[in-house]
Order: C-alpha cells, then structure tokens, then sequence
C-alpha cells in the first residue's frame, strides 16, 4: 500500500504547458464575452437616457420662449419657465448649467480648460511620435481627433462667454458660417464612431459608412441651424445626437454573443472605461434636471467637460489593447512560445 501510494503521487505530472494555455485562453475569452455583454447594457442605458431626456426637453419646450431670457451669465428665474415639467428653470434658460458662486463666466472657464485640454493632447502627440520613433510605432488614432474637438468646444464656449443677453441672440452670415463648421466638428463625433462600427462589423464598406456619416452630420447641422438656432436649445441638442449616433448603432448591430462581436466591443466593457462613460452619462443626465437643485453649485456645465476630459484619457489608456491588459497580452505570448 505504502509503495503503491508512493509510486502514484511520484506520478501525478503539472499541467502541459497547452492544457496552462488553453486554460489561460478560456479564462481571457470569459473576461472579454462578460466586458462585451456590459458594453452592451451601456448602450441600453445610453439609449434609455435619450429617450427620457427627449421626452422632459420636448415636454418643456412647450412652456419655454427663449426670446424672453436673460443675461446668459446669470441664472435667474423668469416667468416664461415657470411652468415647466421637467427641466432646471435655469438650465433651460441659459442652455447650459451655469455656475455663477464659483466662476465669474462658467463659458470662459470652460473655454480655457478646454484649450488646455488640447494643448495636452497636442503635447501627448508629440512624445508618442518621439517614443515611435525610439521603440515601436504609435497606433494611436484618438488624440488627434480629440485635438479637433477639444479647440472646437473651446471655440464654442468662448463665442457663449461673449452672449450679454439670450434673448438677443443674432448672427451674422460669416458668424452663421463659423458656428455651422464648428457644431459639425462637435457633433461628427457621434457619425463618425458610428461609421467606424459598421466598418469594423462588415455592415458597411469604408466609403459608404463615411458617406453615411457625412450626411447625418450635414442633416444634423441643418436641423440646429435653421429650426432651432439658439444658444438655449445647443447643449441638449448637441447631447442627445451624439449619444443616440454613438450607441444606437452598437445596440442594433454589435450584440455581444458571436465572436467577432465580442471583439469589437470587449475594449469598451473593461471597468475604467464603463466607469468613466457613465459618469459622462451620469453629468449629461443631472445638468438640466439638477441644475437649480445642487448642480450649478458644485460646478455646474464645468463637470461635463472635465468628465469628458477624464473619459478621453480613458479611451487613450485602452486604445490599442483590445479589451486585454498589455500585460496579458505579453503573458499569452510567452504562453504560446513555451
């Protein structure tokens, strides 16, 4: 008996290095279906914040004229937005959660951190192009679109910060002109992550899906320009397009079972970036609902643009890495090799 007991524990080998790596696989491939499936509740939720934010908008548009406004600086209350449903009174007053206690021109302040926001990305730009040309070559295609759309946030800040009075608002040609080019950088967003996401999931060739973009940016601008085409209107407007051409087309076309569909959306599960997009979404959600309550005074418009700041440094961090830790990654590696 002893000698038997010996001779089988002597026996019992480690596991092969395939049966560690095939281990290793199904526990990555659960990680990227179970990021893959949270990616997909967020596009849910991103759509069901649409919709709401629609409804109380649209709802409350009835009782609001916003020729009657005030000092865009100011968040006071007017009667014209006394019988409203939903929305902050100031909030819809002055298009954006103003935060008068805490900045002298909310829209100025967030200009200047805007820009600096570029500027960083601009910075960033230029080390990762160094450090190529030192290691290995920069992938990264997120930075310098944010550049583009760090400066035409700046811009459009800065063009509110100089607004005395809402009521009055009034554009020339070449103003009309300026504010056209740089609300189509600022709502390309949305189009242009749509049509990455058709091309990735084979729905749409590179031509068409950019053609498709295009247009609903050209539709988009048209729509604000000539029906709205007022300050109080821009911040929602410009929120719930971008949101719905961002996650729609994920929801109705990138489920989160098949493996090409967990592929594509694996990077966008993992928990930093599920947290940061919905603290976006959390900032986009209180800014016309809490804006009287609580939000103007810890910030107020200021929060979403640091969020969406935060947000973009997340997205730098996983581009690149698939939904995997580069650590993983060079650990799958070794696997295979040994």
């Amino acid at each position: 008996i002893i000698a038997t007991s010996h001779t089988d524990s002597t026996m019992t080998a480690p596991p092969s290095p395939a049966t560690a790596h095939s281990s290793y696989e199904d526990q990555q491939r659960q990680k990227r279906r179970r990021a893959a499936f949270l990616s997909y509740g967020l596009d849910i939720l991103n759509c069901t914040a649409v919709i709401l934010l629609l409804f109380c908008w649209l709802s409350d548009m009835n009782h609001f004229n916003p020729t009657t406004t005030t000092t865009a600086g100011s968040n006071a209350n007017n009667d014209n937005v006394d019988s409203l449903l939903f929305l902050s009174k100031s909030f819809l007053t002055n298009g954006f959660c103003l935060a008068p206690k805490i900045f002298d021109n909310t829209h100025f302040s967030c200009a200047a951190f805007d820009f600096f926001c570029a500027c960083i990305c601009i910075l960033a730009i230029l080390l990762a192009k160094q450090r190529s040309n030192n290691k290995k070559k920069n992938k990264s295609k997120i930075l310098p679109g944010n550049v583009i759309y760090f400066l035409a946030h700046a811009y459009g800040h800065y063009k509110f910060s100089t607004v005395v009075n809402t009521s009055d608002w009034e554009e020339s040609t070449a103003e009309k002109i300026q504010s056209a080019i740089t609300l189509s950088f600022i709502l390309s967003i949305g189009p242009l992550n749509a049509a990455s996401v058709l091309i990735k999931a084979k729905k749409l060739s590179p031509p068409h899906a950019y053609i498709m973009a295009g247009s609903i940016v050209t539709m988009l601008v048209g729509v604000y320009h000539f029906i709205l085409n007022h300050p109080s209107y821009a911040l929602l407007y410009i929120n719930i397009s971008i949101i719905l051409s961002i996650s729609l087309p994920k929801l109705l076309f990138v489920k989160y079972t098949s493996e090409e569909d967990v592929q594509l959306r694996s990077k966008e599960g993992v928990l930093i970036r599920l947290v940061s997009q919905l603290i976006v979404l959390t900032v986009i959600v209180c800014e016309p609902f809490f804006c009287d309550v609580f939000f103007a005074g810890i910030g107020g418009h200021f929060l979403f643009d640091l969020s969406l700041a935060v947000d973009v440094v997340t997205a730098v961090l996983m581009d690149g890495s698939g939904g995997v830790d580069d650590d993983d990654v060079d650990e799958m590696k070794k696997m295979k090799v040994s």
